[in-house]
């Protein structure tokens, strides 16, 4: 009966924790790269962004093949 008290009280401390947790960490920021994110998100369309990242692959596989083509042996 003992052990009963006992599990029940450890149960009602864990459930005591877990709302103490839930309470400091609910309303947690965001961080900073997806404030930022956001901020560009409503200044800037898609398709902005879009050929931004395509014109950044196209550069760096570029300049790797011209890397490769004029590399010393």
């Amino acid at each position: 009966m003992k052990d009963q008290q006992n599990g029940k009280a450890a149960r009602a401390e864990m459930e005591a924790a877990k709302t103490e947790s839930e309470r400091n960490f609910s309303g947690q920021r965001l961080p900073r790269r997806y404030r930022l994110y956001d901020k560009i998100k409503d200044h800037v369309s898609l398709k902005t962004i879009d050929a931004v990242i395509a014109i950044t692959a196209a550069l760096i596989i570029g300049f790797l093949i011209y890397g490769i083509l004029t590399a010393n042996q």
